[in-house]
């Protein structure tokens, strides 16, 4: 079946920046919008979390930017942010495209910040988050019930003050918990759950890789947790989730 786009009225002009997520990893959670304009896109940025298959869907005479953070390489921000103004006022279409959902934990708020700053246009296009395929995979939703579900990231920022979380309220409103970016994190995060009234038996569940073929799921509670992240060498990506 042949799809028409026209009914999503997707305009892609040059001189323009789309920011996108690419869902949680799987190429076939991708949104119908986004796999309309890899095709069409002069410069794609994108991130390490970035399924590689995702990218065989782009023009093959598009530019293909690696922004992410390695061993070997790093992107900063500051980088991101000058390649999308050089690569707009190129006459070019630029899409910038983020692993999950660009709301999450991405900076897609400082991209589309400077954007406005630079007087570039853009758009913004969602996608299906990480903690959305996490819970998927262990049969689960966000509220259980509850009223409430919490979500917050463990990544420790390098070389500037973490913000603080509230651990106090974590704790105690009853609601899920979902840690983005927390495998490194894990001893401080569960040390303070506890020291404010978290229950060391709380069920905790660990999906690696959510949405991919080597999706792995680990099964554990608050108390034991940080011992069990590091017996069983868990590494991101990872999504961490508690009750």
């Amino acid at each position: 079946m042949k799809l028409d786009f026209k009914h999503f009225n997707i305009k892609f002009e040059k001189n323009t920046v789309i920011i996108a997520g690419a869902g949680p990893g799987s190429k076939k959670l991708i949104t119908l919008k986004l796999k309309y304009i890899l095709g069409i896109s002069d410069v794609v940025i994108y991130d390490a979390l970035v399924n590689k298959s995702v990218l065989k869907l782009c023009h093959r005479k598009a530019i293909l930017i690696y922004a992410g953070k390695t061993k070997k390489q790093s992107c900063t921000q500051s980088d991101i942010n000058n390649l999308m103004i050089k690569y707009a006022n190129q006459n070019k279409r630029v899409l910038r495209l983020k692993g999950g959902d660009v709301s999450f934990f991405s900076r897609g708020s400082q991209e589309v910040e400077f954007l406005k700053k630079n007087k570039i246009n853009f758009q913004v296009f969602s996608a299906i988050s990480s903690s959305q395929a996490s819970l998927n995979a262990i049969n689960q939703n966000f509220f259980d019930g509850k009223k409430i579900c919490n979500l917050f990231t463990g990544h420790k920022k390098v070389n500037s003050k973490s913000k603080v979380v509230d651990y106090n309220f974590l704790s105690k409103n009853k609601g899920r918990i979902f840690i983005y970016m927390g495998i490194s994190q894990i001893k401080e995060i569960i040390k303070n759950l506890i020291l404010k009234g978290i229950k060391s038996s709380e069920k905790v569940s660990i999906v690696k890789n959510a949405s991919l073929t080597n999706q792995k799921i680990f099964k554990t509670n608050v108390k034991n947790c940080a011992t069990f992240i590091e017996k069983n060498k868990i590494s991101s990506p990872a999504i961490i989730i508690i009750r």
